[in-house]
Order: C-alpha cells, then sequence, then structure tokens
C-alpha cells in the first residue's frame, strides 16, 4: 500500500509522463526479467549506468555494478546502459584484463526480446521515448 507521499510523487510522474507525451518501451515485467539475467551473470560483472526522467544533471552518470539494491524504480528510468566491456586489474606494472562481451550481451537481449540499442560502446536499453527521438533498435 502506498503512502500519501508515495501518491503524490507517482501521480507527479504521470503527470510528467503526459505533459512530456513520452512513449513507455519496457514494461515492469521486462525490467524486473533484465535485473534477473544480469544478477545471474556473476562471472562478466556487468555495469550500468542510469538516467532518470526527471534528472537535471549535466553530467555523465556514474557506474555501478550492484543489481540488486542501487536501481531506481523502474518507472523512473529513460534509459539504462550496460558495459559489455570487463576490466580486471593486474596491478600497478601490469595493464588490465579487459574482455568484450558484446556479442554475448547482445544475444541474451535480443533472446529475451528487451528493446535496446548501442551507443558507443555501451547496450542502452529504453524505458521511455521522447517525442521525434530517433533511436536505432537492435
Amino acid at each position: 500500500m502506498e503512502t500519501d507521499e508515495q501518491a503524490k510523487d507517482r501521480q507527479r510522474l504521470e503527470r510528467y509522463i503526459a505533459r512530456k507525451a513520452l512513449a513507455s518501451v519496457m514494461s515492469n515485467t521486462k525490467w524486473e526479467k533484465l535485473r534477473a539475467l544480469m544478477i545471474e551473470e556473476s562471472d562478466r560483472r556487468p555495469v550500468w549506468r542510469v538516467r532518470c526522467l526527471r534528472d537535471t544533471r549535466e553530467v555523465e552518470p556514474q557506474w555501478d555494478g550492484d543489481w540488486y539494491y542501487h536501481l531506481p524504480e523502474f518507472k523512473h528510468i529513460e534509459w539504462l546502459e550496460i558495459s559489455p566491456i570487463q576490466k580486471e586489474r593486474k596491478g600497478y606494472l601490469l595493464p588490465d584484463k579487459v574482455t568484450d562481451n558484446t556479442d554475448y550481451f547482445v544475444g541474451l537481449l535480443k533472446s529475451n526480446n528487451i528493446p535496446f540499442s548501442i551507443e558507443g560502446e555501451s547496450l542502452r536499453i529504453w524505458g521511455y521515448l521522447r517525442p521525434g527521438q530517433a533511436v536505432e533498435f537492435v
């Protein structure tokens, strides 16, 4: 059961989505599926960063690896990026070991019907699209 403050926040978000004419791309079911898939990837340890709908930050969000507790509520996510590049520190004198898991994660997202685009070296899962926004889904 939601509190009065949670209800007000939900209503503000709904008004924002309607006012900006945003199109929803992901459902809660698909977000939960994505989260579960990434938690299972303990060997590849995918990191993510997120932009929420009402973010006013001009700086790029920071990368995070905690899929259990750090994700915002799905309804607030404009997009979430996954970095398929895994870096393993070897020490001060040795270069990091770099593993590119792009093909693996592209296949994983496609096989689970999770809509995404490739943005630079990242895989971007879209929560909402803004009017006129052109996204090249994979």
